[in-house]
Parts: structure tokens; sequence; C-alpha cells
């Protein structure tokens, strides 16, 4: 019958023999994938980081399902972006509005900003910049636009607890103007309207056969120093050529009068013209108004035209684009005596339409702003996270990924033997 000091030596072998197992039970785990099931969480936007935390440090999560009660920032979406590119299914659901906003400046020099807003919801929006609020506006299943003299920092449109924003820049100084007509009334008074208008306006009047009177330099027309070219009558004739290099460089072309009848014109215009119309006869302390005016009214319009203004005698301002540039006709003749016979209203209208038509064909001035995920959010979301799902996963995330008690249970173990081995030595006297 062995004694007690024979049956130690055995039990620290025992004992060293389950180290030696454990380690190598603990290397074996160590190196073995995660013996958890794979599960699917869900969140909601407000508990959005910590879940990206958690799907980003957890491999068993799989599946990310996101409640969208407002709309994520960009650093969020880059973040499902990278996660659903990693191979993490991504599901939302919720009711954000195809909400969408747009600045652009006015290619006039007073530069006005024009917001567009697009939404299909159907409250108000609130439209807003840096500086504060602008205006509401209904865009219920349309577009809405509103002009501003000036806009601060970025325009941001609010419906609930949805923001679309779009950033605003500062546009070029538009370039000049030139006028083309003989010396008159009209090409007088259409200069000193763009000019009013804040246009740098060169031009070029011949007065009899052989007598020009030109600004210095005048000469080239290209797009380098013209944003426009105006021409009033047929005294453009021997620049057909040059103007129509013009407008497809990216130049604009404002036609009037017998200008639009130019052969060399015909290929630009938006549409054909008919015979001169005399304008209405004035009573005593009658005002002039567009509608009185002499009128060569446009027909047979191109497809591409858009037809932007009447009179009662027919069409009266069309636009196209040609080439890279843009053609206006303008049917209406003498317009000068709308300036001068208009009223207390007749200067500051013949202006501002003067300045309006011909910033409808002038370039851009480089004013729209970057495009963001921000101007138009629930698109942003579709392109990170893909079509609208329900968002079948499991429960909530939790703060922190559940722990694997095998790990300790293991070291545990370990020191127990350890000690009890190391202990059995000493008290015998062994090393």
């Amino acid at each position: 019958m062995r004694s007690r000091a024979d049956l130690r030596p055995l039990l620290e072998w025992t004992l060293r023999a389950v180290l030696v197992g454990l380690i190598a039970l603990a290397l074996w785990r160590s190196l073995q994938p995660s013996m958890q099931p794979s599960r699917s969480a869900r969140t909601t936007v407000r508990e959005l980081p910590a879940a990206l935390r958690l799907a980003s440090s957890t491999p068993q999560v799989v599946a990310l399902g996101v409640t969208i009660d407002s709309m994520p920032d960009i650093a969020s979406l880059a973040w499902l972006r990278a996660l659903r590119q990693a191979g993490v299914a991504l599901r939302w659901d919720g009711g954000p509005p195809a909400l969408a906003v747009q600045v652009e400046r006015s290619r006039e020099p007073e530069s006005r900003a024009r917001v567009l807003v697009v939404s299909d919801g159907e409250g108000r929006v609130a439209l807003s910049d840096s500086a504060g609020p602008l205006d509401t506006v209904r865009a219920t299943r349309r577009d809405a636009t509103i002009e501003a003299s000036a806009l601060v920092g970025a325009a941001r449109a609010t419906t609930g607890r949805f923001v679309a924003t779009a950033p605003v820049t500062d546009g070029e100084p538009p370039r000049a103007v030139l006028v083309l007509g003989r010396v008159g009334w009209e090409a007088r008074f259409v200069a000193v309207a763009l000019q009013e208008a804040g246009w740098t306006v060169r031009a070029r009047q011949p007065a009899a056969p052989g007598v020009m009177v030109a600004d210095p330099g005048v000469l080239p027309i290209d797009i380098a120093r013209y944003a426009v070219v105006v021409a009033l009558d047929s005294s453009a004739r021997d620049l057909a050529g040059a103007l129509a290099r013009f407008v497809a460089d990216g130049g604009g072309l404002v036609l009037a009068g017998e200008a639009m009848v130019l052969p060399a014109m015909g290929a630009l215009a938006p549409a054909r013209v008919r015979e001169r119309q005399p304008g209405r006869i004035l009573l005593d302390a009658d005002s002039v108004t567009p509608a009185d005016l002499p009128l060569r009214a446009l027909t047979a319009l191109r497809g591409d035209a858009v037809l932007l203004d009447a009179a009662p005698g027919g069409p009266a301002l069309a636009v196209r684009r040609a080439g890279t540039g843009r053609v206006a006709s303008v049917g209406y003749d003498e317009t000068w005596r709308w300036r001068m016979l208009g009223g207390v209203s007749g200067l500051a209208a013949h202006r501002a339409w003067w300045s309006r038509t011909v910033g409808l064909v002038a370039p851009d001035r480089g004013a729209q702003g970057p495009p963001t995920t921000q101007a138009a959010p629930l698109a942003a979301l579709v392109e990170a996270l893909g079509a609208r799902s329900p968002a079948r996963t499991g429960g909530t995330v939790p703060s922190s990924p559940p722990r694997d008690p095998l790990p300790l249970v293991l070291l545990a173990v370990i020191v127990a033997a350890l000690l009890a081995e190391t202990a059995s030595r000493r008290f015998r006297g062994a090393r």
C-alpha cells in the first residue's frame, strides 16, 4: 500500500499534466474562430454611434438595422457605407421625406441667390441660412423657389427632424456685354439699362456708311472678354461668323429686331419671326407696357426652345441651347418706348427686364456650391444603405458586446492547479 509520501509526487504530476492540458486548451481555443453564434442588432439614429462601434469591433454582429427617426450625419453615413462594404447586412426603415435643397446664384451682376426646395412631405419647409430664418414654404410633392438678396454660410431646409443643407458660394464677377446696333434710341437705352443694372457694357454702333461709333478694343468677340452679345438689328451681319463661334464656345447671344432674320442667325435662333406688327396707339395719359410695343411674333419654335414670354400678338421671348452656349430671340421692338413712356415704373421695369433677359443666356458664374450628401439626405441614405427595407433584426444594440466566460474559467483553473502543484512540492521540500 502506497504511503502519502508516495502519492504526493503522483498528485503533482497529475496537476502538472492538468496544467499543461489547460494551457494547450487555452492555446487551441485562442486559435479557433469565435464559437458565439452570429447575431443581428437594431438601433436608432440617436444610438447609432454606439451601434457602429459595436458592429465594427464584434465579428458576431453580421446584420444591423437602423430606424431613421432623423438624418445621420456625414461621418455616420460613411461609417455605415464602410460596414456594408465589409459584409455587414444593413437594413433601414422609417419615414424620412424626399427633401432636397439647391442654391444657385443669379447670372446677373446683383448676384441674387435662388434657393430651390423639393419635398414630398405634407407639412411646411422652413428655410434659413447661417444668419437666421429666411422664409417658410409649402413644397407638397413639387418644388418651391425663393430668391434672397444675400445668403450667409449655408442654406438649410427643415421639415420636422429632417434637415437638408446646401453650401452658399460667391460667384465670379460677370464678364462684359457687347451691344451691336445702329445709332438710335433702342441701342442707346438698351446699353444704358444694362449699365444701370450693373453690367459692364461695350458697344459698336454704325452711325453712317463708313462711320462706326465703337468702344476701343471692342473686337475680337470671345468668351474671355464677353459673357453676352446683344444684336439689335442687321448691323451685326458682318460679325455673324464670329457670333456663331462665340455661342459654340459657351457665350450667350440675344437676337432682336432685324438681327433675327439674318440668314447666318437662322441656325442659332430658337424660332423664326413673323412680319412686324405696329404697337398700340396711345391715348392721352396712357402708359406703355410690353403689350403695347411693336412686335415681331415668334413662330416655328424649335423642339429644344423654351418659350418664356408672350404678348397678345404672339410669342415674344424664347431661349434655346446652341452648342455650349445659349441664344434668346426677343420679339419686342422699340423697347425704349417702355422706358420713356412707361410711367413711374417704366424706367425700372425696362432696366430689370433687359438685365434678366441678358442673364438668361449668360454663362454660369461658378456660383453653385460643391455637391454634398446633406443637400439630398434621402438620396445619400439610399446610396449608403440601399433601398428601404424592414429592419428584421434582433433586439436593440447593447452598450458593449457580451463577454465569453470561458477564458476566465480557464485562467482560474490554471492558477489553482499551478498553486496546488507548487505548494505540494514546497511542503515535501522539493523544488
